[in-house]
C-alpha cells in the first residue's frame, strides 16, 4: 500500500552529542537535484568517482534540507546559521556527515526503494 504523508513540517534530529539539526522533509525535486549532482560527478569520472558521487548526493540533500541547527559554531565557538558555506564545512566532519547520511538521507532512500514515499 502506498502511504501518503501529509505532515510536511520541518523536524529535528539529534546528530552527534550536543548537535541537533532541523530538516525539511525530502521532496521529489530534492531527490532529482541530488541525483543530478551525483551523475555530474560520475560523468567527470576519476578515482573514487562512486564515493564522490555519494558525497555529492548527500551534500545536495543537506543543502536543500537543513532548515536550522543547534550546537554548531565557528572556530571561536560563536553559533553560525546554516548556509551553503557552513553546511559544506559541517559536512567535512565525518561524524556529522555519517549521521546525516544514516538518519536523514538513508530513510528517504529506503522509502523510495519500497515505493512508500
Amino acid at each position: 500500500m502506498l502511504k501518503l504523508a501529509f505532515d510536511r513540517e520541518p523536524f529535528w534530529l539529534d546528530m552527534v552529542p550536543g548537535v541537533r539539526v532541523q530538516f525539511r522533509p525530502i521532496t521529489v525535486a530534492a531527490i532529482l537535484l541530488a541525483r543530478t549532482a551525483a551523475a555530474d560527478v560520475l560523468r567527470a569520472g576519476g578515482e573514487d568517482a562512486m564515493v564522490k558521487a555519494g558525497v555529492a548526493f548527500t551534500r545536495s540533500l543537506s543543502h536543500s534540507g537543513i532548515a536550522g541547527w543547534e550546537g554548531i559554531g565557528d572556530a571561536d565557538g560563536k553559533p553560525v546559521e546554516p548556509n551553503k558555506e557552513t553546511i559544506d564545512a559541517a559536512l567535512e566532519i565525518w561524524s556529522l556527515f555519517d549521521a546525516i547520511d544514516r538518519l536523514y538521507v538513508g530513510p528517504a532512500l529506503i522509502q523510495e526503494a519500497e515505493k512508500n514515499a
